[in-house]
Parts: structure tokens; C-alpha cells; sequence
């Protein structure tokens, strides 16, 4: 069974979440690095020192690549969503007058401020404060 975040749920757990969002973006920036060193050395005439460069390269982004999977296996096993890693997007599964939503963190805020329907995705993001203001069964204006 799906576990549902409050507002107030998902900012408590948040603080342990951006810890985890953090070694994710540093990895990233890692791996974005160690694509550039190997195109940068593929196009060279290779010594045995490029090879073993880009051997090097290869091997780290594979290592990389891997500890970012578990960071996100670690972040999910709090019962969220993990969907992006640039930049590091976080849905909270969570209920608001009978619908399911998502409550979604990006990892440059500071706290849970947007949401967006099941079927929305990113894009679809909506200030927090409208779920609270919004007149019940306001949900389809049409």
C-alpha cells in the first residue's frame, strides 16, 4: 500500500532527503566531468597514457553511475519518489480532497512549496498555497 506524505510529513523527512540530493549532484558533476575528459581525449592521438586516461575515465563514470543508483535507492526507501537526477526532482505521494497528488521538491529549494497531479509531471507544478485557498471541489475549473 502507497504511504501518503502531509506537507508538514514531507519537510520533516526533507532535511535527510537534500543530504542524499547533494551526494547525488556531486556525482553528477563528477560523472559530466568525466565524459568531458574522455571526448576530450578520444579525439587525441592516443599514447598508452590516453589510453589508460580514458580507461580511467570510463571505469570512474561506471562507478559513479552505480553509487548514484544506491543514493536513490536510499532516498526511495523513505517512500518518495526519485524523478530526475539533473537537477534532483522528489515526489511525495499524497492525498488532497480525494485526489492523489504529488508533493514535488527540487534540489534547489528550500522546502516542499510546489505540487502537481498524478498525470501532470514537472511541468505541471503548482504553488502548495493553492491547496490550501482553493475552494473545495475547485479542482477541475472548467
Amino acid at each position: 500500500m502507497a504511504r501518503y506524505f502531509s506537507i508538514e510529513e514531507a519537510n520533516a523527512i526533507l532535511p535527510q532527503i537534500k543530504v542524499l540530493a547533494e551526494e547525488i549532484a556531486e556525482k553528477r558533476d563528477e560523472i559530466y566531468y568525466n565524459i568531458m575528459k574522455y571526448e576530450e581525449l578520444s579525439e587525441l592521438e592516443k599514447t598508452d597514457k590516453e589510453e589508460l586516461e580514458m580507461m580511467y575515465a570510463k571505469s570512474k563514470i561506471a562507478i559513479l553511475e552505480s553509487e548514484i543508483k544506491e543514493l536513490i535507492d536510499t532516498i526511495q526507501n523513505f517512500g518518495v519518489l526519485v524523478k530526475g537526477i539533473d537537477p534532483v526532482i522528489v515526489d511525495f505521494l499524497s492525498e488532497h480532497e480525494g485526489e492523489e497528488i504529488f508533493l514535488c521538491w527540487k534540489e534547489d529549494e528550500d522546502e516542499i512549496m510546489y505540487w502537481h497531479g498524478i498525470n501532470e509531471g514537472f511541468r505541471g507544478r503548482k504553488p502548495i498555497s493553492l491547496l490550501r485557498n482553493r475552494p473545495r471541489g475547485s479542482y477541475f475549473n472548467f
